[in-house]
C-alpha cells in the first residue's frame, strides 16, 4: 500500500482499536512483498508524495528476501541518504519466522526498538507462543491455542501484572478474511482487527470497499459508509517481466455514478528495482 492512503484507510480497516496492533498480528500479517514469479531477491523501492507546488524528499527503502522469498531485511533511508529505520527478520528452515528486530528513528526521542520472538511446535508447525520486548525490555507475551483443524484459535496475553487480553479468531472464508477480537481481562471488547486468509486472493476489510484488476491487484478502495462521488483512491501500475509491479500511482479521486472514476490528482508514486533468485 501507498504510504498515504494507508494512514486514512487501512489503519481504519486493518485494526478498529485504540491498543494498537493485536499480538496475533504477528503471526497473521501478510508477508510484505509476494512475488507473482520467481521469488524476490531485492527491491529498492523509492516513495515520493507528489504536492503541487513543493519539492517533496522521497523515502528509499531496501529490502532482502532468502531462496523462498521471504523478506529477512528491510532498511529505509531519507532523503539525505541517513537510516531512519531497520528491520531483520530470521526463520526456521527459510519460512517459519523466529525473531523480528525493528529499529527506528524517532525525532527527539532517538532510536526506539522492538523485538518479537515466536516459538513454534515442529509437529503442528504452528506458533505456540509471542513475546515483544521494547528497547529490551520485556513488554508483552501471548499463549497460543490451536483447533483439532490446526488453525490458531485464541491467545492469552500477558505482561508483567498479568492477564490483559484474550485474543479470539474467527475465520470468514467467503470473503476471505481472519477476524481477531480482542477482550480486556473483564471480557468487554477492546476492539478488532482483520487480515487475509490468503493474501494472494483478493479481500475487502469490514470498513472499507475495494474492486480489483483482473491480475488481483487493488484497483479502487473507499470506506464503506461512503456515498457516490465521495474520496476514494485509484491505484495505477506498470509490471515487470514476471508480472511484479514496478511503478505504482496513488490517485486521489471522486468516484461517480457506476463508480466512474473523476478528478484524478496525482497523490504518491512508488518505483521499484526489483531482482530475483
Amino acid at each position: 500500500m501507498c504510504r498515504k492512503p494507508t494512514l486514512l484507510i487501512v489503519a481504519l480497516a486493518i485494526a478498529q482499536v485504540t491498543i494498537g496492533q493485536p499480538m496475533l498480528s504477528h503471526w497473521f500479517a501478510p508477508q510484505p512483498d509476494i512475488s507473482n514469479g520467481n521469488p524476490y531477491r531485492s527491491i529498492e523501492e523509492t516513495s515520493e508524495v507528489i504536492i503541487p507546488g513543493i519539492n517533496t524528499s522521497p523515502i528509499r527503502v531496501v529490502k532482502q528476501f532468502n531462496e523462498l522469498g521471504n523478506i529477512t531485511s528491510s532498511i529505509t533511508y531519507n532523503s539525505a541518504g541517513g537510516v531512519t529505520s531497520e528491520i531483520a527478520w530470521e526463520y526456521i528452515h527459510g519460512k517459519f519466522l523466529t525473531r523480528k528486530y525493528q529499529r527506528t528513528f524517532v525525532n527527539l526521542r532517538g532510536w526506539s526498538e522492538e523485538e518479537v520472538k515466536i516459538d513454534w511446535d515442529e509437529e503442528t508447525e504452528l506458533p505456540t507462543r509471542i513475546e515483544v520486548n521494547k528497547n529490551g525490555e520485556p513488554w508483552q507475551w501471548a499463549t497460543l491455542r490451536a483447533g483439532a483443524d490446526k488453525r490458531i484459535e485464541s491467545a492469552q496475553v500477558f505482561n508483567s501484572k498479568g492477564l490483559v487480553f484474550t485474543e479470539r479468531v474467527m475465520y470468514i472464508e467467503p470473503s476471505n478474511l481472519i477476524m481477531v477480537r480482542i477482550h480486556r481481562a473483564n471480557n468487554s471488547l477492546a476492539g478488532t482487527a482483520s487480515y487475509p486468509i490468503n493474501p494472494l486472493k483478493p479481500y475487502s476489510f469490514e470498513t472499507v470497499a475495494r474492486t480489483f484488476y483482473p491480475n488481483g491487484d487493488v484497483m479502487t478502495e473507499t470506506l464503506t459508509h461512503t456515498v457516490k462521488g465521495d474520496q476514494a483512491y485509484f491505484y495505477e501500475y506498470e509490471y515487470d517481466h514476471e508480472g511484479n509491479w514496478i511503478e505504482k500511482r496513488t490517485y486521489q479521486v471522486s468516484l461517480g455514478r457506476g463508480d466512474r472514476i473523476r478528478n484524478k490528482k496525482l497523490e504518491n508514486k512508488i518505483t521499484r528495482k526489483i531482482t530475483y533468485h
